[in-house]
């Protein structure tokens, strides 16, 4: 691979680790100001309860807004997570990788490790949108649906809060995999890239 295309190949790569990155952390850091902020205010949703129990509706609309964002940044985070795949797989034939001196193996290594909290990220991100993201809307509608049944909508509403704050989890999770990601990262350099010194030149 010639140095224009793997220049192009690590441009690529820091984009979209440091979109996916800046993105999560965003999300994570803004949740709880979120929740805080909107349950200071007390807000009513009148087309939810006729009465205001527990704050509930503070908690439903800070919940709610929480969740679009996350629902928008699911969308992102597969995007950056289908570039990063790719230019990682590039990275392949771009650096050298190979074993025999000590700063090779360490490339091989960092280069493994990168691949694994790659995948690691990846699986979090899919089993959040495809398995922990449809249980928080199912339970949302659920409580709206019969918010005047206590009976119904207060173990929804357990059950939908329970869902919100493990997104928010998995988020910090992946805010660390992608973290040790772009630590691993500093010392990528080209095949032929580093420079060997004979003894007695």
């Amino acid at each position: 691979m010639s140095e224009s295309a793997f220049q192009l190949v690590q441009l690529a790569y820091w984009l979209s680790l440091a979109t996916w990155f800046g993105g999560v952390l965003f999300v994570a850091i803004a949740s709880p100001v979120i929740f805080r902020t909107v349950i200071e205010h007390r807000p009513i949703l009148p087309n939810v309860l006729s009465v205001n129990l527990e704050d509930q509706h503070a908690t439903l609309l800070a919940g709610s807004i929480v969740g679009d964002l996350i629902d928008r940044l699911t969308r992102v985070q597969l995007i950056c997570a289908a570039v990063l795949g790719l230019t990682l797989l590039m990275q392949g034939f771009a650096i050298d990788i190979s074993s025999g001196a000590d700063i090779l193996r360490s490339n091989r290594s960092a280069y493994v490790l990168r691949i694994l909290l790659f995948v690691a990220a990846t699986a979090i991100v899919v089993y959040d949108w495809r398995i922990v993201w449809p249980r928080v809307v199912a339970f949302r509608k659920t409580y709206i649906d019969n918010a005047d049944e206590p009976d119904i909508a207060n173990p929804a509403k357990d059950n939908f809060d329970r869902e919100q704050r493990r997104t928010v989890t998995l988020l910090l999770a992946v805010v660390a995999l992608l973290l040790g990601m772009i630590v691993l990262s500093a010392n990528v350099t080209p095949k032929g890239g580093h420079v060997t010194i004979e003894a007695g030149q």
